[in-house]
């Protein structure tokens, strides 16, 4: 009796009125503490009293009157109510009466069988409660109406539940609105994943991250240890694959060469000229998913605080190799320093030193990762508590991926790449792009029609092929020497009439 009259069934909504009247209160009393059933519930007296009709007529008018629709809307819906065949079985069954269970129930309104006790008609439309059980001709025009604000897919639940009803309402609104184009190209950005830590190297400069940076209008490239956190800076005189080459082959002289180096995508890093320095040198060279500077985060944090040292030391016009050295002889995360966890043993500096304390000392290998790893489930907890893993992607997927502006483009997944949680994806103008799964949203819109024989192949050459329909088709010899830069894009040679 405490539920509001609006959100109780019919038959309740017909005893209320009735005990409007009365101040009572009613207390339950389970089955069990009933010894005797009451004779009046056994056979009820008959009463032709006018009194219910009243009540009833009341509440079909109180329905009618506060339904937010317009009388011409209303005046529709009656139409398409008595041209729907189902909701006219339906009306029949609510007069005659439904059966006694639901396998004698016609299968035409067996999905209203849940809802029999709440459904009544009216003037010839069909309720449920207070909710109008709208037709199926015109529930395609009522998803566009419910979706006119390009609200999310639980508001747009929520406004469709308050006045309309009919069954599965709730997943076809989730299907229009996880297709709406517009939506998805203006929605949010993923909530952040758990975080995946890079596995801590077993001895010194084993693996590093590399990065450019430019500080004062000049370029430098940082090197950093994954394993003690000791870094080199250098200044290179331009961005192309040889410079950071050349400075890169300078610090495995000092140090030795690492069995991995991790980088970004930059242009410098993913030329063929930076492969073959790979093969040639014989390390593993990893790239972090473009666009994805958290993958490469060790370089990045190497970056900022080169570039604290350098703009205080330049504040201050200091020698700024003085804070690099007294960085590299600082203790980290309450460890030794990254020179002694590099070389084992402390760097003279400006600070007086004892002969002792210069002497080499071998950290011990178990206590320094114990620390390290203990380190890295703490920052992981703290992490993941906002966190949330996104499902996997599969080849063929239809999906939206994340421009640097924020806005969402449709693409393809082609398949994963060799880095954890990045994919391999087309564009609509046949770009091949390499992204992380956070910048990547599955979707429910139709895949585009394309050659299924050659599902990546780019589209700028059927664009050039229809912009030219005279042209003669590439021979398979000239096929086979064509190059496609990573934007997607054809490179032809250069055509030299023979005169």
């Amino acid at each position: 009796m405490r539920k509001p009259l609006v959100a109780a069934p019919p038959r309740l909504q017909r005893m209320i009125l009735q005990l409007q009247r009365y101040n009572i209160d009613i207390q339950h009393k389970p089955g069990k503490h009933i010894p005797v059933a009451d004779t009046l519930s056994r056979k009820p007296i008959e009463c032709d009293s006018q009194t219910l009709c009243e009540g009833m007529d009341f509440q079909i008018h109180s329905v009618i009157c506060n339904a937010p629709v317009s009388d011409r809307k209303m005046a529709e819906i009656r139409a398409a109510t008595a041209q729907d065949e189902q909701l006219s079985r339906l009306k029949q069954m609510i007069q005659s009466g439904w059966p006694d269970s639901r396998k004698r129930c016609p299968t035409t309104v067996a999905e209203y069988w849940n809802h029999r006790h709440e459904i009544s008609e009216v003037d010839g439309i069909l309720l449920k409660g207070e909710k109008i059980i709208i037709p199926h001709s015109l529930r395609t025009d009522m998803l566009s109406r419910i979706h006119t604000g390009h609200l999310g897919i639980e508001k747009s639940k929520q406004r469709a539940r308050d006045v309309l009803f009919w069954p599965g309402m709730g997943k076809q609104i989730e299907t229009l609105v996880g297709s709406c184009s517009i939506c998805l190209e203006r929605r949010h950005s993923h909530q952040r994943e758990p975080m995946i830590s890079h596995p801590i190297p077993e001895r010194p400069w084993q693996v590093i991250a590399t990065d450019l940076f430019t500080w004062n209008s000049r370029d430098y490239i940082v090197a950093v240890d994954y394993y003690s956190r000791y870094f080199e800076v250098e200044k290179i005189v331009s961005l192309t694959s040889a410079a950071v080459i050349t400075k890169l082959k300078a610090m495995f002289a000092r140090f030795g060469v690492p069995q991995t180096v991790i980088s970004d995508n930059g242009p410098c890093y993913s030329s063929q000229e930076f492969k073959n320095f790979a093969h040639s040198w014989d390390f593993e060279h990893i790239t972090s998913s473009p666009l994805y500077p958290q993958s490469n985060g060790l370089a990045e944090k190497t970056v900022q605080t080169a570039k604290a040292l350098m703009d205080k030391a330049h504040a201050q016009r200091v020698d700024p190799y003085l804070s690099l050295l007294e960085y590299r002889n600082t203790p980290v995360d309450g460890l030794k320093s990254p020179a002694q966890l590099l070389m084992s043993r402390r760097l003279r500096s400006v600070l007086p030193a004892t002969e002792k304390q210069l002497q080499p000392v071998l950290s011990p290998r178990c206590t320094f990762q114990s620390r390290r790893q203990l380190c890295q489930s703490r920052q992981k907890q703290y992490y993941d508590r906002s966190a949330r893993a996104l499902p996997a992607l599969s080849q063929g997927s239809t999906i939206r991926f994340q421009l640097p502006s924020g806005t969402w483009k449709p693409a393809t997944v082609i398949g994963p790449a060799p880095t954890q949680r990045s994919y391999n994806i087309v564009t609509d103008e046949g770009q091949m792009l390499r992204r992380n799964r956070c910048h990547l949203l599955q979707t429910q819109e139709p895949n585009p029609e394309k050659n299924a024989s050659d599902p990546i192949k780019p589209a700028s050459t059927e664009t050039e092929r229809l912009q030219h329909p005279d042209a003669d088709p590439l021979e398979p010899e000239e096929t086979s020497q064509l190059v496609s830069t990573r934007s997607g894009r054809i490179v032809r040679p250069r055509v030299v009439l023979d005169l």
